[in-house]
């Protein structure tokens, strides 16, 4: 099962998805949560070597992508996610989505995909609304956090608490006027690590068209967001043909943001 073809969700045309990924369950009580993910994602279970991947792992607490030996994994209060709240990017990120002490801004993040920087922007005291097309990571977003709200840390929780799931592909959605859209197009070509790279060669499989970063921008620029961000490689040109207000630049990241004024919303969306 090296590639599905895509498929449409409730005959939508719009709502276009990545074809099932095969199940398969951790040996013991894991069974029963795996078929219930088999259930939910319309696909069936299987044991490791029937296919070549990807496939969904499940176990009795956590699941990942896998293939060829490689993960993907959705964990909110993993060590690593642990070393990221802690990270120098965080102040970068909150910085440009607008985080302040005295405001923590609604935030549409339309790319999901494995939802680290939405949690990292739900520690920060946003509330985020994760949009994710592709059904079986939408599914490990909903599982990662409602494993993130039992966690032993209280921040991780209440981080939980604030992020909420739409499997649904934004393009066709209006976002709540006034909220950040958060975009993270799929990078072009660049210098990975070896673990990046065995990561994106998964995340490949659910891939869509390049175009698509392209009509995601048309669509957030139609909505009546009082900022948009979008998350880029640091020598990467600027998504769209509107020149950013400013950028936030890391060592191999950059933030191009977009604050709107009140005279460049769509009026028919302002209530104008």
């Amino acid at each position: 099962m090296a590639n599905h073809p895509m498929q449409t969700i409730a005959n939508d045309p719009h709502r276009i998805t990545a074809g099932p990924i095969p199940v398969v369950p951790v040996k013991g009580e894991s069974v029963r949560r795996a078929r219930a993910a088999a259930a939910q994602l319309s696909t069936l279970l299987c044991e490791r070597g029937e296919s070549p991947g990807p496939y969904l792992v499940v176990g009795e607490t956590d699941a990942w992508l896998e293939m060829e030996r490689s993960q993907v994994r959705v964990a909110f209060d993993s060590a690593t996610m642990m070393h990221r709240r802690r990270g120098g990017q965080n102040e970068l990120l909150g910085k440009a989505v607008g985080v302040k002490a005295s405001r923590q801004p609604s935030v549409w993040d339309a790319t999901g995909g494995v939802g680290r920087d939405a949690f990292v922007l739900a520690d920060l005291g946003c509330r985020i609304t994760l949009c994710e097309r592709v059904p079986v990571l939408a599914w490990l977003l909903e599982d990662a956090i409602n494993g993130a709200k039992v966690s032993g840390y209280d921040q991780v929780r209440e981080a939980a608490g604030r992020m909420t799931v739409r499997h649904e592909d934004s393009r066709y959605l209006d976002v709540p006027p006034g909220d950040v859209i958060y975009l993270d197009p799929m990078f072009p070509a660049r210098k990975k690590t070896a673990a990046v790279k065995k990561e994106a060669a998964i995340l490949q499989h659910l891939a869509y068209p390049e175009d698509d970063a392209a009509a995601l921008w048309e669509w957030a620029w139609q909505q009546p967001a009082r900022r948009i961000v979008v998350k880029r490689p640091v020598r990467a040109p600027v998504l769209g043909a509107q020149k950013p207000s400013h950028a936030l630049a890391g060592k191999s990241i950059r933030f191009d943001v977009f604050v709107r004024q009140y005279d460049d919303l769509n009026p028919s969306q302002t209530g104008e």
